[in-house]
């Protein structure tokens, strides 16, 4: 009875202070509307952070590393509780939708690297980052991609720093919208449902939005528990287990070793292969859409393997593995490491089991080829996305067919079963066009400073795409400007480049 007096007054005072204040903030209406979206996802951040504050008492023993996570988990949670207070809840138009969103992304970047930056202040630069750092870090794990900073150092983290890190990955790889979708309880269906496309996915599982959330978690959930189980039962420690189950289904590919999976090889793990075996499918699964999952799920498997992403995905899987093998000597190792770095590059996980900093040029563009198509469109996956690549690929063929046949014959693109317009084709084409330019321009950056093309665009198409691997450029030492490109590569990507122009510009409409 008391707590419900004292909501109760809180919320009178509330009321009062948005009567006073709405009037001012009347005329910047984006900042109203979004904002109150914004104070719960900050309180949602703010919970998640409490997480390995939790693990730095009971596991790692440490007041101090729990501090690391609790000073940025209050600050989150007091912003994000003055913005639900303060402002109105109101109906986001879709433009507001994707602006909340390239900011909840931006700012959960900045904010979860706190912890890394506060690590530095206790624990020295062997534990914590720098700034620039602690943000990239941050970042790379929001947005799955895997890229860090840590360099050697991974194995003498606490457990806290790193599930903080898995968790960001796991958490990003379905996108914070979701999460947040899934766990509250939205009202208006036409909010959720642009919350729903903000964040870049359009396919729904059941007629409801935050149902459909609900279930791509539970599906998701019970992949990572599978594969922590099965990896568990192989050999590999529990901690590991659980950490690398989390980024493989969130295809983002940070580790808790060194040198990523391909540790356990380097350490003569007599299960080092059957642990490679059973992240492959995982990953497959991390890089296809949850919409063909949920086929799986009620028996419908035909439909599953007739999508177009899925024969795509298996097709250049089976293609590209070859083309490797053939460069690597044709051997056994050689299947072994081309197919896995093959599946890791095009899901976007990221995982390591061959050095491909010293692999050649040749090698390194096929992985560049597959880090651009990426994986399933309503996957974990970014980059293109599998649907686009087809479609292009259709288009080209559709547009040589149409010179060749007589004007007066009707002929239709048809991709998947799905009849493309000429508008659907030009949308397609253009974000393909804008994807790319974004990757040569951040790829002629690291070329001024001294890298060769293929390395540069190799690693920029690494962050854009959201994989994680690396020829050996990322890492703590690389200039402040080059670790700028690649976070905004990062976010950029993750959001399909839009939703962030959309952010930059909304000052000026």
């Amino acid at each position: 009875m008391k707590g419900n007096v004292v909501w109760a007054n809180i919320k009178d005072k509330s009321d009062t202070l948005k009567e006073k204040i709405h009037p001012y903030f009347q005329e910047y209406g984006l900042l109203t509307t979004v904002s109150y979206y914004l104070g719960i996802l900050l309180i949602v951040l703010a919970l998640l952070l409490f997480i390995p504050a939790l693990i730095a008492l009971v596991v790692d023993g440490s007041v101090k590393l729990a501090l690391c996570f609790v000073f940025p988990a209050i600050f989150s949670g007091a912003v994000g509780f003055s913005l639900f207070i303060l402002f109105q809840k109101t109906e986001l138009y879709l433009g507001a939708a994707i602006t909340l969103s390239a900011l909840v992304w931006l700012l959960y970047g900045i904010i979860g690297g706190v912890p890394f930056m506060l690590a530095r202040f206790y624990f020295g630069p062997d534990v914590g980052l720098t700034i620039i750092n602690g943000v990239f870090e941050s970042m790379s794990g929001w947005t799955a991609t895997g890229l860090d900073t840590y360099a050697n150092r991974v194995e003498g983290l606490p457990h806290a720093i790193l599930f903080w890190r898995s968790l960001t990955q796991w958490v990003g790889g379905v996108g914070v919208i979701l999460l947040f979708l899934s766990i509250l309880v939205v009202r208006s269906g036409t909010v959720a449902h642009r919350l729903y496309l903000a964040e870049g996915r359009s396919h729904r599982l059941l007629p409801s939005v935050v149902k459909t959330t609900r279930r791509i978690w539970a599906i998701y959930a019970g992949y990572t528990g599978l594969l922590a189980l099965i990896l568990f039962l192989i050999g590999m420690p529990l901690f590991d287990s659980i950490n690398h189950s989390m980024t493989a289904l969130a295809t983002g590919g940070f580790s808790v070793r060194n040198s990523s999976i391909m540790t356990y090889r380097l350490t003569a793990h007599p299960n080092a292969l059957y642990m490679e075996m059973a992240i492959i499918p995982f990953m497959v699964l991390g890089g296809i859409s949850f919409a063909m999952h949920y086929q799986l799920f009620i028996g419908n498997i035909k439909k599953f393997f007739k999508n177009v992403e899925v024969k795509a995905m298996f097709l250049i899987i089976i293609v590209t593995t070859i083309l490797l093998a053939i460069t690597l000597g044709l051997t056994f190792d050689s299947f072994r490491y081309g197919s896995f770095q093959v599946i890791t590059a095009l899901t976007g996980t990221g995982f390591n089991t061959a050095p491909v900093g010293t692999w050649t040029d040749f090698q390194k563009t096929i992985l560049t080829i597959l880090m651009i198509f990426g994986g399933g469109y309503g996957s974990t996956a970014s980059a293109l996305k599998l649907i686009r690549v087809v479609v292009i690929f259709y288009a080209l063929i559709w547009l040589i067919s149409k010179m060749l046949l007589p004007e007066s014959v009707i002929h239709k693109l048809e991709v998947g079963g799905k009849h493309y317009r000429h508008e659907e084709i030009m949308e397609v084409a253009t974000y393909a066009v804008l994807y790319l330019v974004v990757l040569v321009a951040g790829a002629l950056v690291f070329m001024y400073g001294g890298h060769s093309a293929a390395d540069a665009l190799f690693e920029v198409a690494s962050a854009e795409g959201n994989v994680g691997l690396s020829v050996g450029i990322t890492g703590p030492n690389m200039p402040a400007h080059q670790k700028i490109v690649l976070i905004i590569e990062m976010w950029a990507g993750r959001l399909e480049i839009f939703p962030v122009l959309v952010l930059i510009t909304s000052p000026f409409h």
